[in-house]
């Protein structure tokens, strides 16, 4: 059973530090970025993989997904009755905080997590992760950026329309 699930099931309300240890993890890119890792180019060991380095900017990058997604989605999923750290920071300030509080509050741990990051990535001195993985960490987070620039990029009618131009749209190409 998933850790959600159970909080839901047991009508508990995780602390912040219990929604972000899961949180990082269910935002759900270690299947897309961990393995792709793998196709960098350098060769990962079983030393660089199960470093804290490693684990650090994972953790690092998908704190700040899963925060840029928990923003975004937030009015969504008050709606449907699902807590994310909005609503949780809310609740755990006893309501003394508003909504555009807590928000600003949380873009700016985003700030300092992605701050971390590219230290990290740019950190040469007693590092064990290539440069060439570092750099995929710090651009998917530039990706999640883009994707929650404006709103919650999964349920966005015009980033819908840019997915349905791309696969539906015939490329034009100008042959001479």
């Amino acid at each position: 059973m998933s850790i959600e699930a159970k909080w839901v099931r047991d009508k508990s309300t995780p602390t912040m530090d219990q929604y972000m240890t899961n949180g990082f993890v269910s935002f759900a890119l270690g299947p897309i970025v961990l393995p792709a890792l793998y196709f960098v180019g350098p060769i990962l060991s079983e030393d660089i993989v199960f470093s804290s380095e490693y684990h650090h900017l994972f953790n690092l990058m998908s704190t700040c997904g899963r925060l840029l997604n928990d923003i975004h989605s937030f009015e969504r999923e008050s709606k449907e009755g699902k807590l994310n750290a909005v609503s949780l920071h809310m609740i755990h300030c006893s309501g003394d905080v508003t909504e555009e509080d807590s928000i600003r509050e949380l873009k700016s741990f985003i700030d300092s997590q992605r701050k971390k990051l590219l230290k990290l990535v740019l950190q040469t001195k007693g590092s064990l992760v290539p440069r060439a993985c570092k750099d995929l960490f710090w651009k998917m987070s530039k990706v999640l950026h883009q994707f929650y620039k404006k709103d919650d990029g999964f349920s966005s009618h015009e980033m819908i329309s840019v997915v349905k131009e791309i696969i539906y749209e015939p490329i034009a190409l100008n042959e001479e």
